[in-house]
């Protein structure tokens, strides 16, 4: 019984195939939050370019707030998303988000720009699952246009 634990103990044949028996599962756990986390920001860059191409059509038409929508999810594509427009408000120009008076001249002595807001959002679900540890469960893409 010694010779034959001692003869185990030497035979290098097979050890490979251990090593990748447990390195494979890790490496497999990886890969697979890699594909959600993949499939989660070309979901989140859809959004992003959904909510300009709305932005896009507010700057032709500010008040067709149902138009806006419309177009906003045209370019999302499917369903479940989740379109908001924030409808046409005054703020000085130069990323204030404070919200003036479209009167006069309230920024500094310089009038006020017209801005109109979109924000799409849609709930994800993980591909593979182990990615739903750590992403969110809503992505969203928002755009703000200057429509005067």
């Amino acid at each position: 019984m010694r010779r034959l634990f001692s003869r185990l103990g030497r035979c290098r044949s097979g050890v490979s195939a251990v090593e990748f028996g447990v390195i494979a599962p890790a490496m497999i756990v990886l890969l697979a939050g890699l594909v959600d986390v993949a499939g989660a920001m070309q979901q989140t860059i859809r959004l992003e370019n959904a909510a300009r191409a709305g932005a896009q059509y507010a700057m032709s038409f500010p008040e067709n707030t149902a138009g806006i929508m419309t177009a906003t999810a045209a370019a999302v594509g499917g369903t479940g998303a989740t379109v908001a427009v924030v409808p046409a408000y005054c703020a000085c120009p130069g990323g204030s988000t404070a919200v003036v008076s479209c009167e006069g001249t309230p920024c500094g002595g310089a009038p006020a720009g017209v801005y109109v807001g979109i924000t799409v959002t849609r709930p994800y679900a993980a591909i593979i699952g182990i990615g739903g540890y750590v992403l969110p469960s809503t992505l969203s893409g928002s755009a703000v246009a200057r429509v005067r």
